[in-house]
């Protein structure tokens, strides 16, 4: 079973590296010392499971596993210090919940539950279920291989083609594994707007204008048009006062 340790902390870190180590047929394929670096050896190694810290710098724990699409999300064995989290860890399914300072005897428990799940049987998608109580701060995005957080002020439009979702910025378009109708849950109201059922956009800055076909349309700041349809016109056009 290769595995994968995330913890902010290199005391924490080499402390899971030496009790994983001691189990025979685990071998640690990487570690991490924050989400962002987790998500790209995640997605380089595509270990079998990620022994996880729920509080790091930049991005929680929580935040890694959502931001990870199905076809490559691993396992995920949360390990923190504060036991408030344990009840969310498996609403969303963790396969198990360490407490620091972690003990050989959890940790050998843990790998057994591993080994009993097996590598077909992850994390599921999330959504939005990990915390509906406040609107998005930040989204996780990729962009040419390369894992991005960016700050929701910097997110001109949400965008749907096909089955994929995509936040435009003014440094380019990011790959997100959210849906829109979970976006438009989480997102404040008085600053993104739905303008069409393929996107949703960030109202500061928003220009309404018509393109060369008379269609009526969202210019980003950035210069991209977002297509308004009719269903969405009237609630644009009083948030703009227009």
């Amino acid at each position: 079973m290769r595995l994968l340790v995330v913890d902010d902390e290199a005391a924490a870190r080499a402390r899971l590296r030496r009790l994983l180590g001691a189990i025979p047929g685990v071998q640690i394929a990487a570690e991490a010392a924050d989400g962002l670096s987790a998500l790209q050896l995640i997605t380089t190694h595509r270990p079998d499971a990620v022994f996880l810290d729920v509080q790091m710098p930049g991005l929680s724990g929580f935040e890694v596993v959502t931001a990870l699409p199905t076809d490559i999300r691993p396992a995920v064995v949360f390990v923190t210090a504060f036991d408030t989290y344990a009840l969310r860890a498996f609403e969303v399914s963790a396969v198990d919940y360490l407490m620091k300072p972690v003990t050989a005897t959890r940790v050998k428990e843990a790998v057994a539950r591993l080994l009993q799940r097996g590598r077909g049987d992850t994390v599921p998608h999330l959504g939005n279920e990990l915390d509906l109580r406040s609107p998005l701060q930040r989204v996780v995005g990729k962009h040419l291989q390369q894992w991005h957080v960016l700050p929701i002020q910097t997110v001109e439009a949400f965008v749907a083609e096909q089955e994929l979702v995509f936040a435009l910025t003014k440094q380019g378009r990011f790959l997100v594994n959210r849906t829109l109708r979970g976006l438009e849950d989480r997102l404040d109201p008085a600053t993104f707007v739905r303008v069409h059922k393929q996107a949703i956009v960030q109202v500061t800055g928003l220009v309404v204008s018509q393109d060369a076909t008379g269609r009526t349309v969202a210019v980003l700041p950035s210069g991209f048009p977002v297509p308004i349809s009719r269903r969405h016109l009237a609630m644009l056009r009083q948030r703009l006062d227009w």
